[in-house]
């Protein structure tokens, strides 16, 4: 299913080439979440000291926070609305996309709060040192399963419950695909941030290798999400077959 996702994703690249672009641009501005500069689990797994440096994220980091929860949600949805149409072969008009990803938002915003939520408990798990390898897995194999509840959501314009009812009984059934594609993109991600960091690009010293780097990594992020929207139009046929049987 790779290559058949990899197919359409070159016959639409065209339409996503403007999300991609906003994309480079947002992880380009200020209002880029930068979690990565705190120290998460160097303080000896001290509870204490680390829910200090979470209330300290949050005060923070409030702005960003909140708008990547609100704007970068309506951003999202109206993404995979577009990606949705590209997928079912249907005629591209980002005016009707967006009134249709406007239909969606909030029930998107809702799921999307719900798994920040659960990503934030896992952190919060993280905390206790001893705890850390089991957050790991569970943080890999929370994401695995979680993935195509949002695209579900969108493709079958459904409830929030159902999304996550649905979408994670996809995960399940996909695991190994999602599974094997998702450490394919980290491990490119992680590339990606070598090279970065290796030869210092950074919007200050290197703008545009900072851009070009950022349009890769928005590139693949889109694939990933054009093959979990197929996995969620095929398992409409699926249903179809059933029903039929």
């Amino acid at each position: 299913m790779y290559k058949e996702v990899w197919n359409k994703y070159k016959e639409g690249f065209k339409f996503l080439l403007p999300f991609i672009l906003v994309q480079v641009l947002f992880k380009s501005t200020s209002f880029n979440l930068e979690f990565t500069k705190y120290d998460f689990f160097g303080r000896g797994g001290n509870l204490t000291k680390n829910l200090s440096l979470l209330k300290e994220i949050v005060i923070n980091e409030s702005i960003p926070i909140l708008f990547y929860i609100f704007i970068a949600s309506l951003f999202q949805s109206f993404l995979m609305v577009v990606i949705k149409a590209l997928i079912d072969k249907n005629h591209i008009n980002y005016k009707e996309n967006f009134k249709e990803s406007l239909g969606l938002y909030l029930r998107y915003l809702g799921l999307s709060i719900i798994i920040y939520a659960m990503a934030v408990g896992l952190i919060v798990l993280g905390f206790w040192g001893i705890l850390i390898p089991f957050m790991v897995i569970l943080s890999l194999l929370l994401s695995v399963l979680i993935i195509p509840c949002d695209a579900y959501l969108i493709y079958y314009n459904t409830s929030v419950g159902e999304a996550l009812k649905k979408g994670i009984a996809l995960g399940k059934k996909h695991f190994g695909e999602i599974l094997l594609l998702s450490i394919t993109v980290c491990i490119m991600l992680a590339i990606i941030g070598g090279v970065m960091a290796l030869v210092n690009i950074n919007p200050k010293t290197n703008s545009i290798g900072y851009a070009f780097i950022n349009f890769i990594a928005s590139s693949v992020g889109i694939y990933l999400s054009m093959f979990i929207m197929t996995i969620c139009k095929k398992a409409e046929k699926t249903e179809e077959k059933i029903i039929e049987c």
